[in-house]
């Protein structure tokens, strides 16, 4: 576990409207990425080819670890001040439920994961796991930033961002064996030397799909 410190709060300009959303946006770039990687080593297994279980594990662990202890709790402030702002808001109200959703979905998919290769007669639960996984995570994510940002950019005001940014917490230090920023860099930066080892070249790793590059997966 890292021993660095860092104060996330540092990186946010509280005069903006927009901080926030950007960094969410960035963390999807991130989070798609390792979804791309996910999906070669996906294919693999469709292909009858034996896939880097450990690169997955790393993959599936960052999407687990990461998003349950920073990015949706993040998402889901935001969400709550929207809806103290706007009475017709269903369809974000949804949205908060559907990230633990995510998780749980993640959890298992983690769980399969560990139990491969010596349990092959997991293998094909595990594939179609995986598929659902993929598809619900990049839906998600493009329904947020192509429908849910533009709304919540359009009704917070600059004394929500401010709640907000006091609101979100730090990763100073690496408490009750809590991750901290650094740890979460790492990780992806260990993915992304796996991937490189494995594909010299770049592959097509440096895709960045979106949701509707890939409606539906088999």
């Amino acid at each position: 576990m890292s021993t660095h410190n860092i104060n996330i709060r540092r990186q946010f300009n509280p005069d903006s409207r927009t901080h926030m959303l950007d960094r969410l946006k960035v963390e999807h770039g991130q989070i798609l990425r390792k979804l791309n990687l996910l999906e070669l080593q996906y294919l693999d297994m469709c292909r009858g080819k034996t896939p880097d279980y450990s690169l997955m594990q790393s993959i599936v662990v960052y999407i687990q670890e990461y998003p349950e202890q920073i990015h949706h709790p993040l998402e889901d402030m935001i969400y709550s001040i929207y809806l103290e702002r706007v009475d017709d808001a269903e369809f974000v109200r949804k949205l908060i439920p559907e990230h633990t959703q995510l998780e749980v979905v993640t959890r298992e998919l983690r769980e399969l994961l560990e139990s491969l290769p010596k349990c092959p007669a997991s293998n094909e639960k595990f594939k179609q796991l995986l598929s659902e996984f993929l598809v619900g995570q990049r839906h998600h994510i493009y329904t947020e930033e192509s429908e849910v940002f533009p709304l919540v950019k359009s009704a917070l005001t600059i004394e929500d961002w401010k709640r907000l940014q006091y609101m979100t917490p730090i990763l100073d230090d690496p408490i009750s064996g809590r991750w901290t920023w650094y740890d979460y860099e790492r990780l992806s930066r260990e993915i992304e030397g796996k991937y490189k080892m494995e594909f010299p070249g770049g592959g097509n790793g440096n895709l960045n799909l979106t949701e509707t590059d890939h409606p539906q997966m088999v």
